[in-house]
């Protein structure tokens, strides 16, 4: 019977496992660009305009992934966010 126990509990721990919520930390442009419908130039205008902080993994002047911060995103989200009454 312990053998029956211990398969209860690595079920039991599976799917807790894989009803866990992942939270994402950060978005890429492309990202940012389908949550807020627009292009991707527009995300890159938007951040560069209210200077959000971009994490950037390619050396200096090279094209590579850029990825900004959750907190940032729903700071610029909340800021440009209006009234519709």
């Amino acid at each position: 019977m312990p053998l029956q126990d211990n398969s209860n509990v690595e079920t039991a721990a599976r799917q807790a496992i894989s009803r866990a919520e992942v939270k994402q930390e950060y978005f890429s442009f492309a990202e940012l660009a389908e949550r807020w419908r627009c292009s991707r130039g527009t995300v890159y205008n938007r951040l560069r305009a209210t200077g959000a902080e971009v994490l950037d993994f390619a050396p200096r002047g090279k094209r590579g992934k850029k990825a900004i911060r959750v907190a940032t995103v729903l700071r610029i989200e909340e800021r440009r966010m209006k009234r519709l009454w």
